[in-house]
C-alpha cells in the first residue's frame, strides 16, 4: 500500500497534495458548525471584548481576544486550521514522496532570498513589492471615495476603526503573521509554484495556482446562495486569484524562489489593517465588495504592466536547456 501510494504520488503530485488539501478542508466544518453551535455568541464576544473592533486576519494582535471569551480558543484554532491545510497537505505529500527529506526541501525556500541575490538587490525587490500592494490598497480606498461621491475635502481624512500604535503594529506584524499568509505559504509557493514551473511557464504556473487556489476556497463560500451567485462570485474570485498569483510569482522569481515574498504579500493582500478602507468613511459591509471590485481592476493593470516588462516568465531566469523543457512540455510527474 505504501509503495503504491507512492507511485501514485510520484505520478501527480500535484493532484495529491490538492485532494489531501481540500478534504483537510472539508474535515474542518462539522467541527467549526460544532464550535458555533456550543458558542452562538463567540465572534460578537470577540468583538466586544476588543472595544467594537472588527475581527482580522492577524494572528499576533488578534488571538489574545479571542483567549479572553468562553469559546475562543476553539474559534482561534478553526480559524488557523483552515489555512494550515494547504501547508500540511504539502508537508504530507512532500513526506510520502521523500520522507523526512522530503520535508526539508519544502522548506528550503522559506527564505528572504536565494543565496545569489545580494542583499542589496534582495532588499530593493522587498521593498518593492510592500509599495506595490501597499499602493493598491491606498488607490482602492481613495477611488472607492470617488465613487461614493465624497467630498474633494475629504478625500484623503483618515477613518480607522485602530489607534495610531494599532495600526503601525497591526501593519507591520502582518506582513509575516497574517493567518492566510503565515499558514498557507508553504503550500502555495512552497510546495506547487515550484513543481508547476518545471513544466510551465510562470504565466500559465500562476494561472493553474490561481484557479486550484480558488477552488480550495470552495468550502468557505458554501453559504453563497442561489447558485446562480455563488457562480457569478466564484468566477470574479477566481479571476482576482490568478491576478494575484501573477504578482506573487513575479516576485517570488525575481528573489529566486522566496516562500515568505508569497507569506508577506497574501498578508498584505488581506489588508488586517484597513489600508484599503482607510481614507473610506463607508463601513466596512458597505465597502468589502466595493473595494474587492477596485482591487481587481487595479491588480489587472498591474498584471498588464509586468506582462509587457517581463513576458510570460515574470522575472524568471532560466538556462536554455530549462526553457527548453518549459517548452516541450512534456516532463513527467509534475500535475
Amino acid at each position: 500500500m505504501g509503495n503504491k501510494l507512492k507511485k501514485v504520488t510520484e505520478k501527480h503530485p500535484l493532484r495529491i497534495f490538492m485532494i489531501i488539501a481540500c478534504l483537510l478542508a472539508l474535515a474542518i466544518i462539522p467541527f467549526a458548525i460544532i464550535v458555533l453551535k456550543t458558542y452562538p455568541n463567540v465572534i460578537e464576544d470577540i468583538i466586544e471584548v476588543n472595544q467594537g473592533k472588527d475581527i482580522n486576519t492577524n494572528i499576533i494582535y488578534s488571538l489574545p481576544f479571542a483567549l479572553m471569551v468562553s469559546g475562543g480558543i476553539w474559534m482561534a484554532l478553526i480559524s488557523m486550521a483552515q489555512p494550515a491545510t494547504a501547508s500540511i497537505a504539502a508537508i504530507i505529500t512532500s513526506f510520502i514522496l521523500k520522507q523526512k527529506e522530503g520535508v526539508k526541501e519544502l522548506f528550503k525556500k522559506f527564505r528572504f532570498w536565494s543565496p545569489d541575490i545580494s542583499p542589496k538587490e534582495g532588499l530593493k525587490i522587498w521593498f518593492q513589492a510592500i509599495l506595490l500592494i501597499v499602493g493598491i490598497n491606498l488607490l482602492c480606498s481613495v477611488f472607492s471615495n470617488i465613487i461614493n461621491g465624497v467630498e474633494t475635502a475629504s478625500l484623503f481624512k483618515i477613518h480607522t476603526q485602530y489607534s495610531l500604535w494599532e495600526f503601525v503594529f497591526i501593519f507591520l506584524t502582518s506582513f509575516f503573521f497574517d493567518g492566510g499568509g503565515l499558514l498557507e505559504e508553504v503550500g502555495w509557493r512552497g510546495f506547487v509554484l515550484p513543481r508547476l514551473q518545471k513544466k510551465f511557464t510562470p504565466l500559465k504556473s500562476s494561472i493553474i495556482l490561481g484557479v486550484m487556489w480558488s477552488l480550495w476556497h470552495i468550502p468557505l463560500k458554501l453559504n453563497i446562495w442561489p447558485i446562480s451567485d455563488f457562480i457569478i462570485f466564484y468566477f470574479i474570485f477566481t479571476v482576482e486569484y490568478i491576478l494575484f498569483c501573477i504578482v506573487i510569482t513575479y516576485f517570488y522569481n525575481r528573489l529566486g524562489g522566496s516562500i515568505l515574498i508569497g507569506v508577506a504579500i497574501h498578508g498584505l493582500i488581506n489588508d488586517s489593517s484597513g489600508v484599503s478602507r482607510i481614507f473610506s468613511p463607508a463601513s466596512p459591509e458597505m465597502h468589502s465588495r466595493l473595494s474587492a471590485a477596485l482591487g481587481t481592476v487595479i491588480f489587472l493593470g498591474v498584471v498588464l504592466f509586468i506582462l509587457y516588462k517581463e513576458g510570460p516568465m515574470l522575472g524568471k531566469k532560466v538556462v536554455s536547456s530549462e526553457m527548453t523543457q518549459i517548452k516541450s512540455n512534456n516532463e513527467p510527474g509534475t500535475t
